[in-house]
């Protein structure tokens, strides 16, 4: 899971997140439960749950250093691209995007919303000799390697300073990130398998640093190597395309777990048909439990979508230099990468989600921040990055602290959510599970995203503003957008409609907590018994 979370770096931790389907054999059962439940447990299989985990002996984390450096290193790459659509996205707002184009590019980061519809047969359909995930997982690597170069060849055409072809854009993004959900899927299923049962948990801060990570490096990295003219954009995405490409060599030389079972296992395990699986999905999605959660989920995002949505594009439309931004950023990447370490202690216990209803108001009273730092912003900030005007520190730190703030609840609600997730899954059904619960996640910030944008535009008055910061006139229609920005100006979105969203965000947060807080300290009592689909014995 999110995150995701595309173009804003407080999204980062929010990029899109899953767990894949367990494979049906006795090894990857006993790892996780301690026995075969096969592809629904009877009413037997629902006493003593706790008791058995407990006998288990805990290897330590020493045993599973190799399988979290694996994971790190899928999961870093993953977050690239991701990175790479963050600094397109910087881009098309510079050339003059509209909040209605940045609406429609943000429909790319979709499919990490929509996986639950190919994931049972990422689950079930694969080559036994090569291993479940690795069937999926090298033929993906190559094909987000040549996407990138395709891409690398072909942005003079689709990103200048005349217009930009947002929809072609959006729709090579879109496939990049649908070969990168299917890689979630693959890569979170291989991650229940690697780890041992104590460290399992593991696999949702593997997610958030090496995502976290990959972002970082593609989108702060290219923006700052950018600034100073050290690597264009097209450069950059060919390097990128050539890693994984060369990355898909060396998930071919690890042997998976289970690729070499014996027959004895081969013929216990239950391999699902696709069908199957798409009949497990659908038995999981009615569980009252699962309804539940799925409506917490779909919720949560509704308070602060304004602050994380538009507070970055709004800097940039004032003038603060990118490179500026993704600097502070760079500075951020502490917070985003040890945070989700940190916070373990509390998110691997029992109740995970109690984290984030003692901290959710004091996310929703500092987004109030997103709108003092635009309102704030000095008026000779242009000046800035031509070096005719001192670099403004006092504001630059605030704005530190407070994107850092902001950043760390994010992201500790983010793991929160993510630990729950391993914790209730049917271990089962684990691949179907999880992709899921991450599926309705993301799709909860993807819907208050993407609307926000389009929103906000509608209902935004829009001036063109020349480089003086003198009005010029409407730009409201296409026309006179296009006019505004072919003659060297910025066609600029008044700010009172944001200030107003994000002014209310304490509104909706409080809100939100009276209402899905006794359901989320429900869902954390009574066991795994609730969260399993029930077949009476004989069925």
């Amino acid at each position: 899971a999110v995150v995701p979370r595309a173009g804003c770096r407080i999204r980062a931790a929010m990029a899109y997140r899953t767990r894949a389907h367990v494979r049906r054999n006795s090894s990857a059962a006993d790892l996780l439960e301690g026995k075969l439940l096969g592809d629904y447990a009877t009413d037997d299989d629902y006493d003593g749950d706790d008791s058995k985990s407990s006998r288990k002996k805990s290897g330590g984390f020493a045993k599973d250093y190799g399988s979290v450096a694996l994971l790190l290193l899928l999961y870093t790459l993953q977050g690239v691209p991701m990175g790479l659509s963050a600094s397109v996205s910087f881009i098309l707002q510079e050339k003059g995007a509209t909040y209605a184009e940045q609406g429609i590019f943000s429909l790319a980061s979709w499919p990490f919303s929509l996986k639950i519809l190919w994931a049972p047969i990422v689950d079930s359909a694969y080559f036994r000799s090569v291993g479940q995930r690795r069937s999926w997982l090298i033929p993906l690597q190559i094909l987000v390697g040549l996407s990138l170069l395709y891409l690398s060849n072909h942005l003079g055409a689709l990103i200048s300073d005349k217009g930009s072809d947002v929809r072609t854009l959006a729709g090579i993004f879109f496939w990049i990130y649908a070969l990168l959900a299917s890689q979630d899927i693959a890569v979170d299923g291989w991650a229940l398998t690697m780890l041992s049962r104590e460290n399992v948990g593991l696999a949702s801060t593997c997610n958030s640093v090496g995502q976290t990570a990959g972002f970082f490096v593609s989108f702060t990295g290219f923006l700052v190597l950018n600034a100073y003219g050290s690597v264009g954009l097209g450069g950059f995405i060919t390097f990128w395309g050539a890693v994984f490409l060369t990355s898909a060599l060396f998930v071919a030389i690890k042997r998976e777990v289970g690729a070499d079972a014996d027959d004895k296992t081969r013929e216990s395990s239950r391999r699902l048909t696709v069908l199957g699986a798409y009949k497990q999905a659908f038995s999981i999605a009615r569980l009252p439990s699962v309804v539940k959660l799925s409506a917490v989920l779909l919720t949560r995002a509704v308070a602060f979508s304004a602050a994380e949505t538009l507070t970055q594009l709004k800097l940039l439309e004032k003038g603060v230099p990118k490179q500026h931004m993704a600097t502070i950023s760079a500075l951020m990447t502490p917070v985003s990468v040890f945070l989700p370490v940190y916070v373990s202690r509390w998110t691997a216990g029992a109740r995970p989600l109690d984290c984030v209803t003692a901290t959710w108001m004091y996310r929703g009273f500092v987004a109030l921040g997103a709108s003092l730092v635009v309102l704030y912003v000095p008026a000779n900030i242009k000046e800035v990055a031509s070096g005719d005007a001192p670099i403004p520190w006092l504001y630059y730190a605030c704005l530190y602290v407070w994107l850092s703030a902001y950043a760390g609840l994010n992201t500790t609600h983010f793991v929160a959510f993510m630990s729950f997730y391993s914790k209730v899954s049917d271990s089962a059904m684990g691949g179907t599970y999880m992709t899921l619960l991450n599926t309705v996640s993301n799709l909860g910030y993807k819907w208050c995203e993407t609307a926000t944008m389009f929103a906000i535009d509608a209902v935004s008055v829009k001036q063109c503003v020349g480089g003086g910061g003198e009005a010029l006139g409407s730009c409201a229609a296409e026309a006179a957008k296009n006019a505004c920005v072919a003659a060297g100006n910025a066609c600029v979105a008044a700010d009172g409609p944001f200030h107003a969203a994000v002014c209310l965000t304490p509104v909706v947060a409080f809100a939100w907590l009276r209402v899905a807080g006794k359901h989320i300290d429900r869902l954390q009592k009574g066991g795994k018994a609730k969260w399993k689909v029930r077949k009476s014995p004989g069925r």
